[in-house]
């Protein structure tokens, strides 16, 4: 009992963390990393399961932190299309490979099969 006591507790912990993943080379090529360019308000209200915060504004100064490697295939949503859009142009000019805009977190949910959750 103590010991389940113990990891509800770490997996509460573990989900409170800020939403950076660090990427590596294996994690790279496994999953492409999705990345939630809106507002910090706007995540809360629901986001992608499994994506991460970076809004767009910041993709710029914060995307080697998520995403070293250059060749990390890249997913990126907001809440119509036209920011994730823009991130985009500035992670190809940053060199970034294999990025796509999935428009609207809606319209990412169903092309990508994942829910959205708050």
């Amino acid at each position: 009992m103590k010991y389940l006591r113990w990891l509800t507790v770490a997996l509460l912990l573990s989900s409170c963390a800020y939403p950076f993943r660090v990427r590596t080379e294996e994690t790279a090529t496994a999953r492409p990393l999705l990345i939630d360019v809106r507002t910090a308000a706007e995540w809360k209200e629901g986001h992608l399961e499994g994506a991460i915060l970076i809004p767009y504004e910041k993709i710029g100064a914060e995307i080697e932190k998520a995403a070293p490697d250059k060749k990390t295939k890249i997913n990126l949503y907001c809440r119509t299309g036209r920011r994730s859009g823009i991130a985009l142009e500035a992670l190809k000019k940053l060199g970034y490979e294999d990025v796509t805009n999935y428009g609207g977190v809606n319209d990412a949910s169903d092309k990508l099969k994942i829910p959205v959750v708050k």
